[in-house]
């Protein structure tokens, strides 16, 4: 009798954890495996020596006459939304203040504006996130 209670427990166990996991499997997105394309913009609309800020993406596309890079326009403390300025990003919320690279000028951030993957393809700029 005891026998025939233990399989009936561990049936019950492993059909436990197999529910679990096909409920986790069902709520957890899947990967499209690689970079996704955050933003594409024209190569022409980003200025030499300049950048192209893009607030509905939240980044921030930059030129120079070495090649293009992108940065993440959310700020390294407390994650708000830096925005573009004359001399190069700041931080509304906390006053951080960035250069035109994104490397911290002033703080509360800690640390730099982080880049993004950007990437030339003819005469369009893709800015990856992922």
């Amino acid at each position: 009798m005891a026998e025939t209670a233990r399989r009936t427990a561990l049936r019950a166990l492993i059909a436990s954890l197999l529910g679990g996991v096909a409920v986790w499997r069902y709520l957890t997105p899947r990967s499209r495996g690689g970079a996704q394309t955050l933003a594409a913009v024209p190569l022409a609309d980003v200025p030499v020596g300049g950048a192209l800020v893009l607030p509905q993406h939240r980044c921030a596309v930059l030129r120079t006459r070495d090649g293009v890079s992108a940065i993440d326009l959310t700020c390294t403390h407390l994650g708000c939304q830096v925005v573009g300025t004359r001399a190069g990003f700041s931080c509304p919320c906390h006053g951080s203040r960035f250069d035109s690279r994104g490397r911290v000028l002033s703080g509360p951030a800690p640390s730099s504006l982080k880049p993004l993957p950007a990437v030339v393809e003819g005469d369009t700029v893709r800015v990856l996130r992922g």
